[in-house]
C-alpha cells in the first residue's frame, strides 16, 4: 500500500461485536489513510459472509442505549422539515426507531440483517423489505434514502453507494450519516487509538473527498456536508470528560516519556484510555446527495 495510502497506526483487538462476546478476539489490524481522497480504512477484514454471520446474531438493543443522546436523527429530522413526505427507505434499519421519529406524512420501509431487530421494526409498522440492498427489485425507488451508522460497516463502499442512489427515485435525496475521517483529532492526534476505530464491525471511513468525487463520477451536484458531534453533552460532562481525557492523555505521554528513557526502543505502546470521547469533538457528518444531474435546476 506503500504510495497509495499510509499507516495511522495500529488499532486494538476487539472482544466484542455488535454488542455480543466474541471468542477469539477480532484483531484490530491496522488504521490506513488514503493519501487521494482522505478516506480512511481498517485492514485486514473478516470476509463479508463472516460480518453477515455476526451481525445475524445481533440483539434489537445494541445500539438504542444511548438514543436519547446522539444528534444524528434529530439533524436528519431538522433537514427534512420541510420535505413534503413521500416513500423513504431506511438500509440497516435496525428496530425502526429513526423511522418512528418521522412524521406520518412519510411512507417507512426498511431492510435490516439482524433477525431480531427486523422483527422489532416489523412490530412498529415498518415494511421490511429484505436483509440488504441486494434483496430490493431493481425497480423499487424511494423519495429519500437514509444509512445511518451503516456505511463504516460496509467493505465495498462504491457498490453501496451506487445501489442506494439507483433505488433514489430522480430529485430524490440520498442521506448518508457516518464518522468524519476528516477530523483533526481522529486523523492527526488519535489515529487508530481513536475510539470510532475501536469498533470491530467498523472497516471504512469515507471522507467528503470521496463522496464527492463519486457525485461527479455519477455527474451528480456536490454533496451537502453538514458536520456534527455524534453525542450532545451537556455543559457539565463536557468540561468533566474534557478535564478526565486531557489529565489521561498527558499522564500517558509522560509514561510513553519514562518507558523510552528507560526501556529504549523496547518501550512498549501504552494501552487505549479509557476515558469516552464520544461527543467531544464534531468527528461525526451527515452527506446528502440530492439525484439531479448537474446543469439541472
Amino acid at each position: 500500500m506503500d504510495g497509495i495510502a499510509e499507516s495511522l497506526g495500529k488499532i486494538p483487538e476487539c472482544r466484542e461485536f455488535a454488542g455480543q462476546l466474541i471468542t477469539p478476539p477480532i484483531q484490530g489490524g491496522v488504521l490506513w489513510h488514503c493519501r487521494a481522497c482522505g478516506s480512511m480504512f481498517r485492514y485486514p477484514t473478516l470476509t463479508s459472509e463472516d460480518y453477515i454471520s455476526l451481525y445475524k446474531k445481533a440483539p434489537n438493543t445494541v445500539w438504542t442505549k444511548y438514543e436519547n443522546e446522539r444528534n444524528d436523527f434529530s439533524t436528519i429530522y431538522t433537514y427534512l422539515n420541510s420535505h413534503p413526505g413521500g416513500a423513504i427507505l431506511d438500509i440497516g434499519c435496525y428496530a425502526g426507531d429513526f423511522l418512528m421519529g418521522l412524521p406520518e406524512r412519510f411512507i417507512k420501509f426498511g431492510v435490516e440483517p439482524s433477525d431480531s431487530a427486523l422483527k422489532s421494526a416489523t412490530s412498529k409498522c415498518v415494511s421490511i423489505l429484505g436483509a440488504s440492498l441486494d434483496k430490493l427489485e431493481s425497480d423499487k425507488c424511494f423519495d429519500v434514502v437514509v444509512s445511518i451508522d451503516v456505511i463504516e460497516h460496509v467493505l465495498d463502499v462504491e457498490g453501496f453507494l451506487s445501489q442506494a442512489l439507483a433505488h433514489t427515485k430522480e430529485n430524490g435525496l440520498l442521506i448518508i450519516s457516518t464518522g468524519n475521517p476528516d477530523c483533526f483529532f481522529w486523523k492527526k492526534v488519535f489515529k487508530g487509538q481513536f475510539w470510532y476505530s475501536y469498533y470491530a464491525e467498523h472497516v471504512t471511513f469515507p471522507s467528503y473527498g470521496y463522496y464527492a468525487d463519486f457525485a461527479k463520477r455519477h455527474g451528480l451536484q456536490p454533496p451537502e456536508q453538514i458536520l456534527f458531534n455524534y453525542h450532545h453533552l451537556k455543559l457539565k460532562s463536557l468540561v468533566s470528560t474534557w478535564s478526565r481525557f486531557v489529565f489521561r492523555y498527558l499522564l500517558r505521554k509522560i509514561k510513553r516519556l519514562i518507558q523510552r528513557i528507560t526501556r529504549g526502543i523496547a518501550a512498549k505502546r501504552p494501552a487505549p484510555m479509557e476515558v469516552s470521547l464520544v461527543g467531544i469533538f464534531t468527528d461525526h457528518h451527515i452527506i446528502v446527495f440530492r439525484k439531479r444531474e448537474l446543469g439541472k435546476s
